[in-house]
């Protein structure tokens, strides 16, 4: 006898419809899946036959097979143990014939047969055909897959112990999980406020956060880079729901939606540290799991110490800053995560910390100087858009009372943006920083002055034309900063102060 269960999985943030065929015939007792499923899948045969029959059902006695269509693809996990144990179920006549149409099975199943919450929910419920109504899911994953579904025509069953879940599914008695009130995330008591001084440093966050722009910051240690990159979220606007989604789907695919809020509602920002490994950053494994920067999409990636990082580490940035997505290639198969983050790295301008410094002088040799440099690169300096450099509060703005807070600098922020999106208004780009070269050529244009003025500053830095371009969007997102509709001398001379050390810096990794 033949059942056929529906249900989803993933690769990457990719989902996967996929169809569970059980059949029971006559032979000796046997359990088998077919359809390329990993060690967790085939492992589904002992944790389903002791889940069915401690759950008081009774078990084919002789051979079962599974088969997992499409079966060229990949599967991975253990949520295919609920689609397989209804369907020998349905196969014994427990579950009522016909009654598994229309609905999708998703989730882990103990031994006792309880359901067991599984990571990968939000993307696999992407991945369900049009013609499923209901989806019955772990009570643990049931906010997260109702918040997923909100607004479409399926309901979610949030389901405890599979006896549960047949009851349900032969009465068609199962009340859908509804979630009710506008969901919220706690506010950050971080502000920009508890930052003296620094307002040079702070109009520089301000230019890069509005125009999506990356920033690396050079000062002396305790200057204060760490908390200017702690607070940048509070000026960011608030998350879209499409974005919610976006980024919840990362962190559901990683296990990390857990709790009262299983989603993202907050803007991420995610710290790396020198310690951490490449797979850490930028993900990959065997079976490819995201990393820190696709964990902060939507965010701020926040790179601490950046020249402290081996070369290697920071070298494997470049395209993923430039395509905003880290691609992995695993047994024939792309797994590809989103990275579309709001660039930030911190470092000491050498060695010893005080290179520069008015008050400390700098132990450093120019060879330990030159060194400690050439692990940015020239190529890599091209894809950090701009840089800052910040020296240590005076004594007079430490103690004075006068600082822009995040309400001030956020209003900045969304004047900007709004003329951004006005301006890109029936475009598929929403920040300056993702101008194309044609692009940039239409929105940004200049003047005869303006243009004699960037040819100076054009040939005085030898600049590539990957920085050209770049100089221009900076140049765009600072006068719209300013609310200026065009771009002036002075807003391609903010740009150029801002990219002054980027060009002397990256010379030293060529």
């Amino acid at each position: 006898m033949l059942e056929i269960v529906k249900t989803a999985s993933f690769a990457g943030m990719d989902a996967i419809d996929v169809t569970c065929e059980v059949d029971s015939a006559r032979g000796l007792p046997a359990f088998h899946v077919v359809g390329l499923g990993d060690a967790a899948v085939k492992e589904a045969g002992d944790r389903v036959r002791a889940a069915v029959i401690n759950g008081g059902y009774e078990y084919p006695r002789g051979r079962v097979t599974v088969n997992l269509y499409p079966a060229w693809i990949r599967k991975k996990g253990s949520h295919f143990d609920f689609p397989i144990a209804m369907g020998i179920l349905a196969v014994t006549g427990a579950v009522r014939q016909g009654k598994l149409n229309g609905k999708a099975f998703i989730g882990e199943l103990s031994l006792e047969g309880r359901l067991i919450p599984v990571r990968g929910m939000l993307p696999m419920l992407r991945g369900l055909g049009e013609e499923i109504r209901e989806v019955y899911v772990p009570e643990g994953n049931a906010r997260e897959a109702a918040l997923c579904l909100r607004g479409t025509d399926k309901n979610v069953i949030a389901v405890r112990m599979l006896k549960q879940a047949v009851n349900w599914v032969n009465s068609n008695g199962a009340p859908p999980y509804v979630i009710s009130g506008e969901l919220r995330g706690s506010e950050s008591s971080l502000d920009y406020s508890d930052v003296k001084g620094l307002w040079a440093a702070k109009d520089a966050i301000v230019t890069a956060v509005s125009g999506g722009h990356g920033l690396l910051m050079i000062g002396p240690p305790g200057s204060g880079k760490t908390m200017l990159a702690e607070r940048i979220p509070t000026i960011l606007p608030h998350m879209s729901p499409e974005e919610q989604l976006e980024t919840s789907m990362v962190y559901s695919i990683k296990g990390g939606l857990r709790g009262r809020v299983p989603l993202v509602t907050q803007r991420p920002f995610i710290r790396a540290t020198p310690g951490m490994t490449g797979v850490n950053i930028l993900g990959g494994g065997s079976e490819p799991l995201p990393g820190e920067i696709s964990l902060a999409h939507n965010g701020v990636f926040f790179m601490d110490e950046f020249l402290e990082f081996d070369r290697r580490k920071i070298e494997a940035l470049r395209k993923p800053l430039e395509e905003k997505k880290i691609v992995m290639i695993r047994r024939g198969m792309n797994y590809t995560y989103p990275a579309d983050v709001i660039f930030i790295a911190a470092s000491n301008p050498c060695k010893c910390g005080y290179f520069g410094d008015p008050e400390k002088a700098c132990r450093c040799t120019p060879y330990e100087l030159d060194l400690y440099r050439s692990r940015l690169s020239g190529p890599l300096a091209d894809r950090i858009d701009m840089s800052v450099t910040i020296q240590r509060v005076n004594f007079e703005s430490l103690e004075g009372v006068t600082s822009d807070d995040s309400k001030i600098m956020k209003e900045k922020v969304m004047k900007a943006m709004d003329m951004q999106e006005r301006r890109f208004r029936g475009t598929d780009i929403r920040k300056n920083s993702m101008m194309t070269e044609k692009q940039v050529r239409e929105f940004c244009p200049l003047g005869r002055e303006e243009k004699s003025f960037l040819e100076k500053i054009y040939r005085r830095y030898s600049l590539s034309p990957r920085r050209y371009y770049k100089l221009l969007k900076i140049a765009r997102t600072a006068c719209d900063v300013q609310g200026r509709k065009d771009i002036d001398i002075a807003g391609l001379n903010t740009a150029a102060a801002y990219t002054e050390f980027l060009n002397a810096y990256g010379k030293y990794g060529e």
